[in-house]
């Protein structure tokens, strides 16, 4: 016999309901630790990836690694258009959201613009150069291709 077995109903159910939300505490403390590990946690390393849609293709390779931060890759605009204000009248650009020291950050790498007379674009750079570029860079966490409207 159970030492619960000899305990009357009312003192069971406070037992299980107490067993209950020890556990559920346990479990969303374990949650919330590695929720809050993976987001806080900004790994170093790379994203590359490629990508192919109607309207543009492109690869990239983001990385941050040793404090510093580098982007390459191209972009092709496939629907070129015949200029601004036209329906194909888009540019096609990698979209990069970036870990840094004060939340994300995002950017758009160099653009390509058929209907402006650049319809592919290969490019080299690093995020955090110059007046605009992204500050206190400690991870990369993902690289879409985006329409771009100018």
């Amino acid at each position: 016999m159970c030492p619960q077995d000899m305990l009357p109903e009312k003192d069971k159910e406070f037992t299980m309901r107490r067993l209950l939300s020890v556990a559920l505490l346990s479990a969303l403390t374990v949650g919330l630790t590695v929720t809050a590990t993976s987001t806080s946690y900004a790994a170093p390393g790379c994203i590359e990836t490629s990508d192919t849609r109607s309207w543009g293709r492109g690869e990239v390779s983001a990385c941050f690694e040793d404090g510093e931060a580098r982007v390459q890759g191209n972009v092709v605009d496939l629907l070129p258009g015949g200029g601004l204000g036209s329906p194909d009248g888009y540019c096609v650009a990698w979209y990069i959201e970036y870990e840094t020291t004060s939340g994300d950050a995002y950017q758009h790498s160099p653009l390509a613009c058929g209907h402006l007379g650049r319809a592919e674009r290969n490019f080299d750079y690093d995020p955090s150069a110059g007046e605009h570029g992204v500050k206190g860079i400690t991870g990369v966490k993902r690289a879409v291709l985006n329409l771009v409207s100018l």
